[in-house]
């Protein structure tokens, strides 16, 4: 089963810079988009790309290593 979610994204300068260009292309084309849209649009297909139980493994890892935290529950030397 799929779950929807929001994501918010913040872009630095030169990255807005270019998905500004993309949609000024796209406008020229006839068609009307947004940076968001296009935004939403290109990490939905990078995240078809790869297998999004993969993606939540690597995120629960990365999780796990910053606040040092066992997979049992374990933290920093306390059983919980």
């Amino acid at each position: 089963m799929s779950k929807p979610t929001t994501v918010a994204v913040t872009l630095d300068p030169e990255s807005y810079a270019i998905f500004k260009e993309a949609m000024t292309l796209a406008e020229s084309a006839g068609a009307k988009v947004t940076v968001g849209h296009l935004v939403q649009h290109h990490l939905h297909d990078e995240i078809r790309r790869q297998n999004p139980r993969k993606i939540a493994q690597r995120f629960l890892r990365s999780v796990v290593q910053q606040i040092k935290v066992a997979p049992s529950g374990e933290t920093a030397g306390r059983k919980a």
